[in-house]
């Protein structure tokens, strides 16, 4: 009974979001959540069907133009990216970046009491934007092993954070220790090179930095997606057996109060 409501109060926990136009960010999933609305008549009725089309046809431009201002590095926008001469594995970034700003989908349709037709649309940040993540020049083909911590969670709740895709963190030098050169490719592939959450004990947090983590607390932070540790936290993860691996495995928390 206690492990059940343990798991029902990781589940309630808000997660992170950042409002944007016509909708918001979600951090915690990575998705981007966009909602239109129609209540165009035809004549002097009204035709649902009509509405459901003008609300899909006005979600295209709103998430096209929200999707553009995401922060993926410090200091990028995915329409740096977009607008970028990157290639990776002979692919061009770019390219692919803007074909995948199309592959949002409806998530929901509410019909509203006073005849109106609200549409929420879904992208996925991290599906959408892996071709920025790829093309880093990755230094680490590590991948986590039974030695050392199964995770890292940093608390950031007291700064004034701003997430992006692939977040830094720095030790007091400015020698960066997590950034997504130091992620494995393959695990790039299919998630985030970090999670964000509300409180350590949310269900992704659990999830992505196992049993055993290391917990420590951000001293600063930069206003664009970098987070700084004190000299003695610096000093722990640099001498901390497996740390390397889990920052390849991408099995790095970061608790934050946007």
């Amino acid at each position: 009974m206690i492990a059940f409501l343990l798991c029902s109060v990781a589940w309630a926990i808000e997660p992170v979001v950042e409002s944007v136009e016509s909708g918001q960010i979600n951090w915690t999933t990575m998705e981007l959540e966009i909602t239109s609305r129609s209540d165009r008549t035809v004549g002097a009725w009204k035709d649902v069907r009509v509405q459901e089309q003008d609300a899909l046809d006005r979600l295209k431009p709103l998430i096209e133009d929200a999707a553009k201002r995401v922060r993926v590095f410090p200091g990028t926008r995915a329409e740096d990216h977009m607008t970028s001469t990157e290639v990776s594995n002979t692919i061009d970034v770019a390219g692919r970046i803007d074909d995948g700003i199309s592959n949002w989908r409806v998530r929901e349709t509410r019909y509203l009491s006073n005849g109106g037709v609200e549409m929420d649309g879904v992208l996925s940040l991290h599906q959408w934007l892996r071709p920025a993540l790829l093309a880093t020049l990755h230094d680490s083909e590590d991948l986590a092993t039974e030695d050392g911590p199964t995770g890292v969670l940093i608390d950031a709740r007291h700064l004034a954070f701003r997430p992006c895709l692939s977040p830094e963190v720095w030790t007091s030098d400015e020698t960066p220790l997590v950034n997504p050169s130091r992620v494995n490719p393959a695990v790039l592939r299919v998630r985030a090179p970090a999670v964000y959450v509300r409180d350590p004990a949310a269900s992704q947090a659990v999830d992505r930095a196992g049993e055993h983590p290391l917990f420590i607390t951000a001293s600063a932070s930069t206003q664009d997606c970098v987070l700084i540790l004190s000299p003695a936290d610096s000093q722990l993860l640099q001498a901390s057996k497996g740390f390397a691996a889990v920052v390849a495995s991408a099995k790095i928390v970061l608790v934050v109060n946007p």
